[in-house]
C-alpha cells in the first residue's frame, strides 16, 4: 500500500509538472534542475570476461555510477541500441540542460551499469557477423552473473534490466532466457508487429557495408529524432560521436522486427515497464494498446506514452518525463 501510494504521489507531481510544460524548454519538467551537474556522482569503469558461443573470452566495459554507499541498492544493467554505446545513457550537459539518465537515476539511490556491448564503444571486437542477438544476450548474462558473483554483502540483490530500443530486444532474450532480473524496463521497442518507415533497399544497402555498419547521420536524426522537440546541438552531437552496427546483430534485429512471433516473450515473468514516444517512429505509440498482449507471463505490465518524445528518448526536451515514471514505476515493482 505505501509503494501505491509513493507511486500515486509522483504521478499526480508528474502529471501536474507535464501540464505547464513550454514546448522547446528543458527546465519545466519536474526534476530537470536537479538533473543538473554530477555533485557526488562516483562513476568506476569495469571490465567483464564473458565466454560466446566460439569459446572464446572477451572483454566488456561497463561505467557503474552511483551515489554514496551500493549497500542495499537496486541495479540498473543498461542496454544501449544500435548506433550506440554505453555514452547514450551518459549524455553530456549542452547548452546548459543535462541529458545523463545515468547520473539522474544515481541521485535517485540506484546504482547504474551502462555497458558497451561486445563489438561497440570500449568492449572487444570480433568478428561483425559472429556478434549477434544470441551472442550478446550471452553477454548481458555473463555481465549480470559476475556483477553479483564479485558483489560484497548486501550489494547487487536486486538486479533490473534497461534497455532501449535494439537494447530492449537483448533485455528481452536475456531475461527470458536466463531469469536474472527482477523486472525490465524497455524504451522504443514494441514486441507488436509494427511498420518500420525505411526503405528495404536502404537497409539492404546498410547490410552491404561489411561486419562492421555505420549509419549516415541523416538516416539517424530522421529515424531517431522529433526534430521540434529536440535541441538540434544535442541531435548533431548524437551523429558525431555515433557507434558501428555489428552486421550479425543488424540482421538478427531486422528479422525480429519482420517475425516477432521469434521473440521468447513467453519467458519473461517479471513485472514490465514499456515507454513509447508518441511521436516515435520506429517504436509509434499509436501500438500501444495491443502491447501488453505481447507479454503473456508477465504480472505486471504497465504501458506508458511518453508525449514530444521520438526514438531517442534521452536525446528530447521531455526526457525527464520519461526518467520519472520509471524511477516510479522501479519504486513500485522492485
Amino acid at each position: 500500500m505505501r509503494k501505491m501510494l509513493r507511486l500515486l504521489g509522483l504521478w499526480v507531481a508528474l502529471v501536474l509538472g507535464a501540464a505547464v510544460v513550454v514546448p522547446g524548454t528543458a527546465e519545466a519538467v519536474p526534476g530537470a534542475a536537479e538533473a543538473k551537474g554530477s555533485q557526488g556522482i562516483k562513476v568506476e569503469r569495469r571490465e567483464f570476461p564473458v565466454r560466446l558461443s566460439d569459446g572464446r573470452s572477451y572483454k566488456v566495459v561497463g561505467y557503474l555510477y552511483y551515489q554514496g554507499s551500493l549497500k542495499h541498492r537496486p541495479v540498473q544493467i543498461l542496454v544501449h541500441g544500435i548506433t550506440y554505446n554505453h555514452a547514450y545513457w551518459d549524455l553530456p550537459e549542452i547548452d546548459g540542460n543535462a541529458y545523463s539518465y545515468a547520473r539522474y537515476m544515481a541521485r535517485q539511490q540506484y546504482a547504474v551499469l551502462a555497458l558497451d556491448l561486445p563489438g561497440t564503444g570500449e568492449s572487444d571486437k570480433p568478428n561483425g557477423d559472429f556478434l549477434n542477438l544470441a551472442e550478446s544476450a550471452s553477454a548481458v548474462h555473463q555481465v549480470a552473473q559476475r556483477l553479483r558473483a564479485t558483489a560484497e554483502k548486501n550489494t547487487f540483490e536486486t538486479l533490473v534490466y534497461v534497455g532501449h530500443s535494439n537494447g530492449a530486444l537483448i533485455a528481452t532474450f536475456a531475461q527470458a532466457l536466463y531469469h536474472d532480473a527482477k523486472a525490465v524496463v524497455m524504451t522504443g521497442w514494441l514486441n507488436t508487429r509494427h511498420e518500420v518507415p525505411v526503405d528495404p533497399a536502404v537497409l539492404g544497402a546498410l547490410a552491404q557495408q561489411g561486419p562492421y555498419i555505420q549509419v549516415p547521420g541523416d538516416l539517424r536524426s530522421a529515424l531517431f529524432y522529433d526534430v521540434p522537440h529536440a535541441d538540434p546541438d544535442v541531435i548533431a552531437y548524437d551523429n558525431q560521436v555515433a557507434d558501428n552496427v555489428t552486421r550479425g546483430q543488424f540482421l538478427d534485429l531486422l528479422t525480429m522486427l519482420g517475425s516477432p512471433e521469434l521473440i521468447p516473450v513467453q519467458g519473461i515473468t517479471v513485472p514490465i515497464l514499456v515507454q513509447l514516444g508518441e511521436n516515435d517512429l520506429l517504436a509509434s505509440a499509436s501500438y500501444a494498446q495491443n502491447e501488453a498482449q505481447a507479454y503473456p507471463r508477465s504480472p505486471f505490465v504497465w504501458v506508458d506514452k511518453v508525449p514530444d518524445i521520438g526514438h531517442a528518448v534521452n536525446g528530447h526536451y521531455l526526457r525527464m518525463r520519461s526518467w520519472v515514471m520509471i524511477d516510479a514505476w522501479l519504486r513500485l515493482v522492485t
